[in-house]
């Protein structure tokens, strides 16, 4: 059975037996309820990974709860599913409240499962940075970014851990390194240029690709990833960074673009790493 439990809330009962039909075929542990007040003592007592919810007036109700889940429970996916009319401003309001997705009745079960789980894909990555934060593993600026940005001791165990697994199972990986300017070279201008980097770099790459601080140097994990693959991924992010408007518009930045200096390393292709990175290498044949 799944350990994901899912909190389903509707008026209508007959569609509730039929969500807890559908979403009981697929091992998931389910609550159902019709009003939002039990809503919120059923959420009091378990914990759950989605709230799948139609959009019960008055609609100030239902804000109010969503409001509340997230605040205390950032990571739950919340779905609504709905015959209200949602004109622009209200989908704007209630993405902004921490709704994952909306979807208008009448829908497909299999829709509603292509939902969830994506829903609980998400939830994993927001439990995964939650957690990098609790063990001190990302950079401070992350916040400012969209995705994963480790510190230099955590990247250098997961280059590690993918070189051995290349080895073992004989397929590619690929490293990308970008040297950055020195922070005096661009004074109180380095953290916003630095920000807006990381986050053309993870905005192109892969959920799976991981990026992170290596001696002066941001580097790319490129699981799966032959030397094509990667020289066609570093010509794509040279050409995103040398048009990323801030950088062009300022002439500071636009010298620090310049100066960047990309490099690509493949496995097994004469996978020979920088001195930086060389006692990686020394580790592993130990």
């Amino acid at each position: 059975m799944s350990t994901h439990s899912i909190l389903l809330i509707d008026p209508f009962k007959n569609l509730l037996n039929a969500y807890r039909m559908i979403l009981g075929e697929e091992q998931y542990q389910v609550d159902t309820t019709i009003n939002l007040k039990d809503a919120y003592d059923f959420f009091k007592k378990r914990k759950y990974s989605v709230i799948i919810t139609e959009y019960i007036p008055p609609y100030e109700t239902t804000d109010d709860f969503i409001q509340w889940v997230k605040k205390g429970s950032p990571e739950v996916h919340i779905l609504i599913v709905t015959n209200a009319t949602i004109d622009e401003k209200t989908y704007e309001k209630l993405f902004a409240l921490g709704v994952g997705d909306i979807i208008l009745k009448p829908y497909s079960p299999e829709k509603i499962l292509v939902h969830i789980k994506r829903g609980l894909k998400e939830r994993s990555l927001i439990l995964k940075i939650r957690e990098m934060e609790r063990l001190s593993l990302l950079e401070p600026i992350s916040e400012e970014i969209q995705g994963l940005i480790f510190t230099p001791p955590f990247f250098k165990k997961c280059l590690r851990q993918e070189i051995k697994k290349a080895k073992r199972h004989r397929h590619p990986f690929s490293l990308l390194l970008i040297q950055i300017p020195k922070t005096n070279d661009l004074a109180d201008r380095f953290e916003s240029f630095y920000a807006d980097l990381l986050k053309i770099l993870r905005k192109h790459t892969r959920e799976e690709d991981l990026i992170g601080r290596s001696n002066g140097e941001i580097g790319i994990i490129l699981p799966e990833t032959d030397q094509n693959g990667s020289q066609a991924l570093m010509k794509r992010l040279l050409n995103l960074v040398d048009q990323y408007p801030s950088f062009k518009l300022d002439d500071v930045m636009k010298a620090s673009v310049q100066a960047l200096f990309f490099q690509s390393f493949t496995y097994p292709n004469r996978f020979e790493l920088p001195k930086s990175l060389s006692p990686v290498l020394g580790e592993i044949d130990r």
